[in-house]
């Protein structure tokens, strides 16, 4: 499973049990949900997920950005109330691929901020599948 962390949404995507496709599952608004650590432990229990990918927007010279600082408490507090191993993993321009196949999908944005959010963890996902299984 990965996590596309944003204050306002947290968009999810999950793999086959295979590892060979990801796909987009859910988005989180956090100001809608009271509980976003409660939300994806759910998550990782009903799916059984094994391993979470946390998106980690690195600057270009490969160090921490400046939202890694609350992506790390994040992870951290999750860490607290799961057993799985989580993987902080680059996710720069993923955002920015998302918007641009909703785009070439001539998809409208601003409606479709959610789904934006989990083709974002997808790609993520999908990168990191990439790196891991060849």
């Amino acid at each position: 499973m990965a996590l596309d962390y944003g204050e306002r949404r947290i968009g999810i995507a999950l793999t086959d049990p295979e590892q060979l496709i990801t796909f987009p599952y859910q988005t989180i608004d956090t100001k809608k949900t009271p509980d976003v650590v409660k939300e994806i432990v759910g998550i990782v229990k009903d799916k059984d997920v094994g391993l979470l990918i946390v998106g980690n927007p690195l600057n270009t010279h490969g160090t921490d950005s400046k939202k890694s600082k609350d992506i790390r408490a994040f992870v951290e507090m999750l860490s607290n109330h799961i057993s799985i191993p989580i993987i902080l993993w680059d996710e720069s321009y993923t955002t920015r691929a998302a918007i641009a196949l909703m785009n070439q999908a001539n998809r409208k944005l601003k409606k479709n901020r959610d789904k934006i959010d989990q083709l974002a963890a997808s790609l993520l996902l999908k990168d990191y599948l990439e790196h891991h299984n060849n």
